[in-house]
């Protein structure tokens, strides 16, 4: 699940963005919490805009509305003194850093807003002497000060990365480099984690360090390499969001291949994409009393029309696109039939694609117009790309085909797609004419709504988070996730384990994978004791009765999906290589609870020391006889019986289904 932007993300973002940005005015600034920067711009060719800075993570322009306070902070009202209604004269990357840069023109020089993107975050203000006026975030480090009056200085970083370095170069520095490719990657050419494993996956290589490559391998990894380049160089990015189950849980500028199960769609803008996916999930300031639940349902309805004219452009979008790809190949049609032909007929007389590949290649040197068209080709998952050109741009667009397929087949299944987007456009116009009377009902009972809420408790059903699709729990502000079957624990090593988690498991058969979230940044030992029981909770020892068991955690490195060559792995399993790391007789201890918030109250489940350091209202649990469906309705009912009479109405929102995710299995109460 995308939580911040990497540096590629950013390089694309800037590229989008920077048009609308320069020659803009700063009109205002906000904070919002303790994390939410607004910076407010208004230009003559357009409405004012606005920019959201989440400290540390992301930021993107927005079309949300979102409550602002009356009153800003001192570090605020100093930045509004100094730049407010002065121009952008341009805003920056700086190299491919998690940093960027505003420049605004002050007299003859400029001032810099500088947005820092790693670790706590921060924004900094600096005067064109390049002393520091002001920042949110106050730090002294070994070779920085970010301090009122100090000279600001960049974090330290490379001045080679992928943007500059030359084939030469990058192979000069793969051969002088020792340890993991990933590492190199990340290290010298400035690629972030995603995008490091990215380019190992797409190479083709399965070698972990970097010294072990052979002349072919260390080529293929170059070759990669440039390719990422060229993309991010010539700014050709393809703006791409995943779907998991209709849930996003990530937007690219760069295809990824650790998503190719997933559902995928291209988007039009980067910017907008990433707007839909954060804002909604951002906590709501506090509000005074009285307005609560107005401004509530407005910024609610606000989003579910936003949410709804995005998806009606999606759809006259996907309309347009597909329809595009579909005459694309019939005003093609001899060229690629050739190319697919080839390539059939050469697979059905045995030939290797790794030999296909190569007199394409050679085609491509003789200017053979079949081969000219090809972009590349995926066998594993049967597709590939050619590159075609639009007569109405003067461009060459590219169209993905499965290359079983007939061309007469690929160009129907486009039109088809095409006629699907044209027919939900009317639905998606009538939902948005409803939501428009709907947005205008609730701003005309305004005051009846404020008056109301003075005798009437407000409940608000409770926006479930990423992570609560799976088996969960927190553990020290850590999120550990589980596999609630085979599925499930499939698509958590697949798209959900990064480079700084750690993976837990059980050790018998028939339990999750266990992943924890930046597991290896200072997780303590009593945390690794209460993922272990969480492992172990949810396998199949709380079937069988028992309450002790063995776990091991291991590093994502060590977890592959894949067997050795010449070696089988059965589905569901999953291999582990080099040392695992054991909690061995883990006492299985379960509880159920709940947290009591202003307008809610939560269930949470886990180990019973995490429960019971979170809240004083849990039950625990054990193995038993009583089915799951009856154990919930028994649970509900003693919680209920400890919640104080002032939250008891809390309640009323909460299911038997809302406990259900958090019982392993037949039970019984303790």
């Amino acid at each position: 699940m995308k939580t911040y932007l990497s540096s590629i993300d950013i390089a694309a973002l800037v590229a989008e963005i920077r048009p609308r940005i320069i020659d803009s005015w700063t009109n205002n600034i906000y904070s919002i919490g303790k994390n939410l920067v607004i910076l407010r711009f208004r230009k003559s060719t357009e409405s004012p805009f606005e920019l959201v800075i989440d400290l540390g993570k992301r930021f993107h322009t927005t079309k949300y509305d979102r409550k602002k306070p009356s009153s800003p902070n001192n570090k605020i009202l100093s930045m509004r003194k100094h730049i407010r209604d002065l121009p952008i004269r341009d805003f920056y990357q700086i190299g491919l850093d998690r940093v960027v840069v505003f420049e605004i023109a002050y007299k003859d020089g400029c001032y810099k807003l500088i947005v820092e993107l790693f670790g706590v975050g921060n924004v900094v203000l600096v005067g064109p002497s390049n002393k520091i006026i002001l920042a949110y975030n106050y730090r002294r480090m070994k070779d920085r000060d970010v301090h009122p009056g100090r000279e600001y200085k960049f974090p330290p970083s490379s001045e080679k990365n992928i943007l500059n370095l030359n084939d030469a170069e990058v192979a000069e520095k793969a051969t002088n480099y020792e340890g993991k490719i990933t590492n190199f990657l990340n290290e010298i050419m400035g690629l972030g984690p995603v995008y490091s494993k990215d380019v190992v996956t797409k190479s083709g290589i399965e070698k972990k360090l970097i010294e072990d490559l052979d002349d072919e391998e260390k080529q293929k990894l170059i070759s990669e390499v440039k390719k990422l380049q060229e993309i991010i160089v010539n700014k050709k990015f393809i703006y791409s969001k995943y779907l998991d189950e209709d849930e996003v849980v990530d937007i690219t500028p760069i295809t990824l291949s650790r998503y190719e199960d997933l559902q995928h769609e291209v988007v039009s803008s980067f910017d907008s994409a990433l707007d839909d996916f954060f804002s909604p999930s951002e906590e709501e300031p506090e509000y005074t009393k009285d307005k609560t639940e107005v401004s509530g349902k407005m910024l609610k309805t606000q989003k579910i029309l936003a949410s709804q004219e995005k998806h009606l452009e999606t759809l006259k979008e996907q309309e347009r696109v597909e329809k595009k790809k579909g005459d694309l190949l019939y005003a093609n049609f001899a060229v690629v039939d050739e190319l697919l032909s080839t390539i059939i007929k050469a697979r059905r007389e045995g030939v290797s694609w790794k030999e296909i590949e190569a007199k394409l290649a050679l085609g491509k040197e003789k200017n053979i117009p079949s081969a000219q068209i090809l972009d590349r080709i995926t066998p594993k998952s049967k597709q590939i790309w050619v590159k075609l050109p639009n007569p109405e741009t003067n461009e060459e667009e590219i169209v993905e085909l499965d290359f079983t397929q007939t061309l007469t087949d690929s160009a129907n299944s486009f039109y088809q797609k095409a006629k699907k987007g044209r027919r939900k456009v009317p639905g998606a116009l009538a939902a948005i004419e409803r939501t428009k009377k709907q947005l205008n009902e609730v701003e005309s009972t305004k005051d009846t709504i404020e008056k109301e809420i003075e005798s009437k408790p407000l409940l608000v059903k409770r926006s479930k988070k990423w992570y609560e699709k799976f088996h969960w729990f927190i553990c020290d502000g850590f999120v550990v996730i589980g596999g609630t079957d085979a599925k499930t624990n499939e698509r958590i090593l697949k798209t959900y384990l990064d480079d700084n988690d750690l993976f837990f498991h059980a050790d018998v058969h028939g339990a999750p994978y266990v992943v924890v979230k930046d597991g290896q940044n200072n997780l303590s030992e009593e945390c690794k004791k209460e993922i272990s029981i969480f492992a172990l909770s949810y396998s199949s020892l709380w079937k069988d009765r028992k309450l002790v068991g063995d776990v091991y955690h291991v590093l994502p490195e060590q977890v592959s999906l894949t067997a050795p060559s010449g070696q089988y792995l059965s589905k569901g399993s999953v291999m582990i290589y080099g040392a695992k790391n054991y909690f061995k007789n883990v006492e299985v201890k379960h509880s159920i609870g709940f947290i009591i918030y202003d307008q809610y109250v939560q269930i949470i489940g886990g180990p019973t020391e995490s429960v019971e350091s979170k809240t004083e209202y849990f039950t625990q649990i054990k193995p038993g006889d009583m089915q799951k469906g009856k154990i919930a309705k028994e649970i509900r009912d003693k919680l209920l019986k400890l919640c104080p009479d002032e939250d008891t109405h809390k309640f009323d929102s909460i299911t038997v289904n809302d406990i259900l995710p958090f019982i392993p299995g037949d039970s019984e109460l303790i």
